[in-house]
C-alpha cells in the first residue's frame, strides 16, 4: 500500500508540474518551431475549434482577460492507471475523478487575470484495485442520496461541493491564491469542526488548498507565455521536483500550432510536450530497503484550445506516461529475522494519467457564456 500511495502522489505531482507556471524556471524561446500534428496526444479538435488560419501582422500577448460578472464553468476529469509489479505480486489500480466547477469573476486586473468565486457543483469518483488478494471497487457520487458515514468517508472529495471559495488567477494562468475556505473546511471536518483547535484549522486549510484544490483547478488555467507569441512560437517550463526519496526535473514545451478564425472567434491551438529526467541519488533508502534506480522515463503530450475572444481556456486534453524500474534490497536485519520475506526484488511501475477539461454547461439562470 505504501508503494501505491507513493506512486499516486508522484503522478499527481507530475500533473501539477505540467499545469502551473513558475516565474523563476520558465524560459521563453519564440523562434523554435512546433511540428506535432493533430492527434499526437489522442486529441481531436471539436468543430467549433476549427477554421482558417489567421495571419498575424505582429506577435501578440495572450493573457487571461476577465470581465466582472462573467460566469463560466468547466468539467475537469482525471484518470490514473497504475500497474505495480514487485515480482511477488502485481497490482492494477484505476482511479477516475471528475469535478464540475463554476467560476464568477469578482475582480478583473488591468493587465489581465483577476479574482474569481469558485463553486463545485458535483464530484464523481470511481476506483478499481486488483491484486493477488482479489479486487475492490469504490464508487462515489456527491449527487447521490448518501448517508452521513459515506459523506464523511469521502470527505477529501466532497469537501468543496457547495462550499464557495475564491481564487486569484494571474494574467499567465498561474493560480497565486486560494482563499476563504471556511465553508470547505466545515464540509471536510463535519462534526469534528467544533472541536478542532484554531491552529489546526489553519494547517487543514493549507493542505486542502495546496494538495486538493490547486492540482485540480490549475488544470483549467493553461500556462501562457510571458512574452508575445505567434504561430510556431514556443515557451518552456522547467521544474525541479521532490517527492520523498525521488527527485526529478520536468521540462514542458508549449508550442503554438495554429491560430484560427472559428465561427465564434479566434482560437489558439497550443501543443504540449513534456519529458522528465531523474536527478536524485541512484541509490536511495526507501524505508523498506535500498532501492537502485534503473529506469525513469516520464513523458507527456497534449493540446489546449485557448479562446482568444473570451481570454481563457476553451478545452484541454493531455496524457502522461510513466515507466519506473527500481531494484530493491531489503535491510539485512529483516533478512536475518525473516529471510523468506526479504528477498531482493524489482519494483516496476507502468502508469499513465489522462486529463480532460471541457466547458461545463451551467444550469438555467447561471448565464453560461462558454
Amino acid at each position: 500500500m505504501k508503494r501505491l500511495t507513493t506512486m499516486m502522489l508522484f503522478l499527481a505531482l507530475l500533473q501539477v508540474s505540467a499545469c502551473q507556471s513558475s516565474d523563476q524556471n520558465a524560459a521563453a524561446d519564440e523562434d523554435a518551431s512546433a511540428a506535432p500534428g493533430e492527434g499526437s496526444a489522442g486529441v481531436a479538435l471539436h468543430e467549433e475549434d476549427r477554421g482558417p488560419s489567421v495571419e498575424l501582422d505582429d506577435p501578440l500577448y495572450v493573457r487571461y482577460q476577465f470581465r466582472v460578472g462573467d460566469r463560466f464553468g468547466y468539467s475537469i476529469y482525471s484518470e490514473e492507471n497504475v500497474n505495480l509489479d514487485s515480482e511477488k505480486q502485481v497490482q492494477e489500480n484505476v482511479q477516475k475523478l471528475t469535478h464540475w466547477y463554476r467560476f464568477e469573476v469578482l475582480e478583473a486586473m488591468p493587465g489581465g487575470g483577476g479574482r474569481l468565486r469558485v463553486t463545485c457543483d458535483r464530484v464523481l469518483f470511481s476506483g478499481s484495485y486488483k491484486s493477488g488478494r482479489g479486487e475492490n471497487k469504490i464508487d462515489y457520487d456527491s449527487d447521490a442520496d448518501n448517508t452521513y458515514d459515506v459523506e464523511k468517508r469521502f470527505a477529501e472529495h466532497n469537501a468543496p461541493v457547495n462550499a464557495p471559495f475564491e481564487i486569484v488567477v494571474e494574467s499567465n494562468g498561474r493560480i497565486s491564491a486560494i482563499e476563504k475556505l471556511d465553508a470547505m473546511v466545515k464540509n471536510y471536518l463535519r462534526d469534528d469542526y467544533g472541536t478542532t483547535r484554531s491552529q489546526d484549522l489553519g494547517g487543514i486549510m493549507e493542505t486542502l488548498s495546496q494538495q486538493k484544490l490547486k492540482p485540480v483547478l490549475q488544470r483549467a488555467f493553461q500556462n501562457l507565455s510571458q512574452g508575445p507569441v505567434a504561430k510556431d512560437s514556443t515557451w518552456v517550463l522547467t521544474n525541479l521536483e521532490h517527492l520523498g526519496y525521488l527527485s526529478y526535473r520536468s521540462t514542458a514545451v508549449y508550442a503554438v500550432r495554429d491560430i484560427v478564425k472559428s465561427a465564434t472567434g479566434r482560437r489558439m491551438h497550443i501543443d504540449y510536450d513534456m519529458t522528465s529526467q531523474y536527478v536524485g541519488k541512484k541509490e536511495v533508502d526507501t524505508g523498506q530497503g535500498i532501492a537502485t534506480m534503473d529506469v525513469f522515463d516520464v513523458t507527456g503530450k497534449g493540446l489546449t484550445v485557448f479562446n482568444m475572444e473570451r481570454g481563457r481556456v476553451q478545452r484541454r486534453k493531455w496524457r502522461t506516461d510513466v515507466d519506473v524500474r527500481m531494484y530493491v534490497e531489503p535491510p539485512e536485519e529483516l533478512k536475518q529475522v525473516a529471510p523468506q520475506d526479504a528477498e531482493n526484488f524489482w519494483w516496476i511501475t507502468k502508469a499513465f494519467t489522462e486529463d480532460i477539461v471541457e466547458p461545463y454547461t451551467l444550469a438555467a439562470g447561471q448565464e453560461n457564456i462558454n
